[in-house]
């Protein structure tokens, strides 16, 4: 390992006076270049159609339970007039209920094989503390978490586009076979505080326990144990 990667690592936040590059394809993305961030991939059996439907039943009953069974997601979330404490319950509580059918472990769950988790270590660890600094990452049966922070210059949707195909390319070959691997587009959320840090390495951390898997089904990597 290299010098360069084991220097110390200043972790940056949401800065609002950063310059920030905005995107959407499915999901609304926010590119702030230096700034640590929590990235989710997933394979793209990982959420059957029955399973996203429970999904959207559960955020529908938390509308309901909270008066606001009249409006929609997105009208909640971007009215002036619903109280900011409300939005951030509302999104707290649309991506909990998601990362728990994650964490349930549906579909082919191919990344259950340490053989197949190493093509994805190894991919996302090529560029570490070239093109970016991760802090750590666990790889699960069906669906990868990632706390990384780009370095100057590279973006992060592009570099994680690199990521996927190159790893699909490997686990394709390795279990012989074609078509789509992951879902395609990743899940990204600017890690907002240090208490947010905090949060999102202790639910990295404690992902694998929570499924209830063994050692040898996923793969937990973090810097300070590197």
């Amino acid at each position: 390992m290299s010098r360069e990667k084991t220097l110390p690592v200043q972790w940056a936040f949401y800065d609002p006076t950063h310059d920030v590059v905005e995107s959407r394809r499915n999901l609304p993305h926010l590119d702030m270049n230096g700034v640590l961030t929590f990235v989710t991939f997933r394979l793209a059996d990982s959420m059957p159609k029955q399973v996203v439907q429970r999904w959207h039943e559960e955020v529908d009953a938390w509308l309901r339970q909270n008066g606001l069974d009249e409006w929609s997601v997105d009208e909640v979330l971007k009215s002036p007039s619903v109280e900011a404490s409300v939005k951030r319950e509302l999104r707290f509580h649309k991506t909990r209920r998601w990362h728990g059918h994650l964490d349930d472990c549906h579909g082919e769950c191919c990344l259950r094989n340490r053989l197949v988790r190493n093509f994805v270590a190894k991919s996302l660890l090529h560029f570490e503390g070239q093109r970016y600094d991760l802090e750590r990452f666990v790889i699960m049966p069906n669906h990868v978490y990632v706390l990384i922070q780009m370095r100057v210059g590279v973006r992060l949707r592009k570099q994680f586009r690199e990521l996927l195909r190159f790893s699909a390319r490997e686990i394709n070959r390795h279990l012989g076979r074609h078509g789509s691997v992951w879902q395609s587009e990743p899940f990204d959320h600017i890690v907002r505080s240090p208490e947010q840090f905090e949060y999102l390495q202790g639910y990295i951390d404690g992902n694998p326990s929570k499924a209830r898997l063994r050692p040898s089904e996923f793969t937990l990597w973090s810097r300070e144990s590197e």
